[in-house]
């Protein structure tokens, strides 16, 4: 497509300019005037017309409202046939010369087997002098090269020769036969050590290896798509918060995920402590999720194991891959590495505890009404959550708008929550 630009001679229109409620052609002088005058211009409003027009994909990652579908279509863009043809081609080239390294290996062991084979021989030879083998040889083959009938004098004979020569052996002290051939190993031991066998064809051959690995493993993450990943079952998460949830547990615990359960669903009647403990007791790797009167969605993840406790206590994470979030705000709130002996609170009176500090002085139910991440009370109206204990928020908020960041409100009142239950390959 070559249309000129109306506003500059010479110029042809390449991009599309999103603007609210207009759409505008424009050119690169059109681009440059832009962003002279305003340097933050958000270039993702740019469509550049030739690729809209060939590729769709492109043309969805500028219009849809989703980061994670935006990254999908971005990444299919990048990794084109030529891209991919010229990474197949190095990787051939690899294979080549990996093959003609596998040749060098075996000429490389043919050489150590023919020096191997030399040393046994003069080893072989060696022997062969210290014990005079060759008086034995000769006496045992005397008999065989008799032309005449072989008589019982003839055996006689050769036996007696054979007993002079364990004798003479004898005599010499196989304590100095011993002695010599270890004289004699050791130098032949102390020759080897001078040469000895590094193999750098066979060390080459592993360095090509690796390389080969590394471009395969590279390629491989270019033909296989990153698709968002999907939580079944679910009436609360929308597609593209699950997943940021899934992408953030798999980060997190640098693990494949092999299925994301409901093994819970509540509502109404089902919103007490004593439900909740039902589902919860001695699971682990739970991923909880919270509607709140007004619609706000949040929760937390721990790998922790929920333990029902009648004193109260908190469960370390070691792992530090618990997390907190808001789906309202598209925020996670990570764990601190100072918080991850609170990561969460099992107490049977109380609902999800996540977060909170040492506990000094003070209820129980004051306490955590002030000093907890997220606290659910049991009948899951009441509670209060303080983001910034034990999990990060990165984001500088007075007391009472961080009171209200996770419910959108001072207390859950909760109408709905779902359990999940992560299990991973």
């Amino acid at each position: 497509m070559q249309v000129p630009c109306p506003k500059h001679e010479g110029s042809y229109l390449i991009f599309i300019l999103l603007k609210e409620n207009q759409i505008e052609f424009i050119c690169d002088q059109c681009q440059t005037n832009i962003q002279d005058k305003n340097k933050f211009f958000d270039f993702q409003k740019l469509i550049n017309i030739n690729k809209a027009i060939k590729q769709p994909e492109y043309l969805v990652s500028k219009i849809i409202n989703s980061e994670k579908l935006r990254e999908l279509f971005q990444e299919l863009q990048q990794f084109d046939e030529n891209n991919l043809n010229q990474q197949l081609k190095d990787i051939e080239n690899i294979i080549e010369n990996f093959q003609i390294q596998l040749s060098n290996v075996l000429k490389e062991l043919q050489v150590y087997t023919k020096k191997y084979m030399e040393l046994r021989q003069q080893i072989k030879q060696r022997l062969a002098q210290i014990i005079e083998f060759e008086k034995f040889k000769q006496y045992l083959t005397s008999l065989n090269e008799q032309e005449k009938k072989i008589q019982p004098q003839d055996i006689s004979e050769s036996e007696k020769n054979i007993q002079i020569y364990f004798e003479n052996l004898s005599k010499k002290n196989y304590l100095n036969i011993n002695n010599e051939i270890y004289n004699f190993l050791e130098c032949k031991n102390q020759s080897i050590n001078q040469t000895k066998l590094d193999y750098p064809q066979l060390k080459n051959l592993q360095q090509q290896y690796q390389q080969l690995q590394i471009l395969h493993s590279q390629f491989n993450s270019k033909i296989t798509p990153k698709f968002p990943g999907i939580i079944q079952n679910t009436q609360l998460i929308t597609k593209e918060f699950q997943a940021k949830l899934i992408d953030t547990i798999v980060q997190n615990t640098k693990r494949s995920i092999n299925k994301i359960s409901l093994i819970y669903q509540g509502q109404k009647s089902d919103l007490n402590a004593e439900s909740f403990w039902n589902q919860v007791d001695g699971k682990n790797n739970l991923l909880m999720v919270f509607q709140s009167q007004n619609e706000v969605v949040f929760g937390g993840y721990t790998p922790c194991y929920w333990i029902k406790s009648k004193k109260g206590e908190y469960i370390n994470d070691e792992t530090l891959t618990s997390f907190l979030f808001s789906q309202t705000n598209n925020k996670i709130y990570p764990i601190k590495q100072e918080g991850k002996s609170y990561a969460i609170y099992c107490n049977n009176q109380q609902g999800p505890v996540f977060g909170g500090q040492s506990l000094l002085r003070g209820s129980i139910f004051s306490y955590f009404s002030n000093t907890s991440d997220m606290m659910i009370s049991s009948d899951f109206q009441n509670g209060s959550s303080t983001i910034g204990i034990a999990y990060k928020n990165d984001c500088s908020q007075s007391k009472t708008d961080s009171e209200t960041l996770l419910f959108g409100q001072q207390t859950p009142r909760i109408i709905m929550y779902e359990i999940f239950q992560v299990t991973f390959i």
